[in-house]
């Protein structure tokens, strides 16, 4: 399978090179970025960071189709602008969860200047229809941080359900899953259409009155 890459009129994904380290680096430098992540590697520090990328120069060629993938934006100039990062990697099967093998997890991390702007549902939506149609996966999960609303949203506006709450990396997490039924059935509604009802859920609930 050749390397999965996608250019479109809002983003640009491909795989992470050796020479952008620096990338990921500062990504994570951002302490908004870091505060609600399920993992606790320092990829803010260099090393790291370089490290991290040499590991996924191995992970691409032993995972054809799935990985992580350096996220740009174009602009008007024909240049590009580093945005942060989407992912499709590879689910363990987990004490209590229903995720099974051969499941996927899908993931973003957006510098903040591209929170709200939609970026991490064109992105997702750009995954999902390689995670079906071309790698012909049955299922793909969503885990956030229970405190991350805007993730939330974003993955029931992608048609994910919520699966409840239990351990990832050893945090407690919300898991959401959308299997390859559900993902066509999601095709049918427009992309304002299926926020609309996202957020409307994501709503607190009003208590009746007495």
């Amino acid at each position: 399978m050749s390397p999965f890459a996608y250019r479109g009129d809002k983003l640009l994904l491909r795989e992470f090179a050796a020479g952008d380290a620096a990338d990921i680096q500062q990504l994570h430098a951002d302490p908004r970025v870091r505060a609600l992540l399920p993992d606790e590697q320092p990829l803010h520090e260099a090393r790291w960071a370089e490290a991290f990328t040499a590991c996924l120069a191995t992970f691409y060629r032993r995972h054809p189709g799935l990985g992580i993938w350096r996220c740009a934006v174009p602009l008007d100039d024909g240049a590009e602008q580093f945005a942060g990062w989407f992912s499709l990697m590879p689910l363990p099967a987990s004490p209590g969860t229903a995720v099974e093998a051969g499941d996927a997890e899908l993931g973003s991390r957006l510098r903040p200047e591209h929170w709200g702007s939609g970026l991490s549902l064109t992105g997702g939506e750009v995954l999902l229809r390689h995670a079906f149609q071309t790698l012909a996966l049955r299922r793909v999960w969503g885990i956030c941080h229970p405190a991350n609303r805007g993730a939330r949203v974003c993955l029931e506006a992608l048609g994910f359900t919520p699966r409840g709450r239990a351990l990832y990396e050893g945090q407690a997490s919300d898991y959401h899953a959308l299997d390859a039924t559900t993902w066509s059935a999601v095709q049918t509604l427009s992309r304002r259409e299926r926020l609309r009802q996202a957020r409307r859920a994501a709503q607190p609930s009003t208590p009746a009155s007495p």
